[in-house]
């Protein structure tokens, strides 16, 4: 029998889950003058979800890392 072992950050997101990631998304958008359409806010996006997988789930902390990311 195979049996595989699955991590955290492999489970699906919940419904309040992706109401956060969301919430971040629009403001981390609004805030940093991202086009929520842009290739730019897809990268946010994917970068949301990973951080909120890792453990951050404090918006302001969220945000500042997304903000630190996009620094040259």
């Amino acid at each position: 029998m195979n049996t595989q072992i699955f991590s955290v950050h492999d489970q699906p997101l919940a419904p309040e889950d992706l109401d956060f990631c969301r919430a971040a998304f629009q403001e981390i958008c609004a805030t940093q003058n991202i086009d929520p359409a842009s290739d730019k806010a897809g990268d946010t996006g994917a970068l949301i979800i990973e951080l909120y997988r890792q453990g951050i789930r404090d918006s302001v902390q969220l945000a500042a890392m997304i903000r630190k990311a996009g620094q040259p």
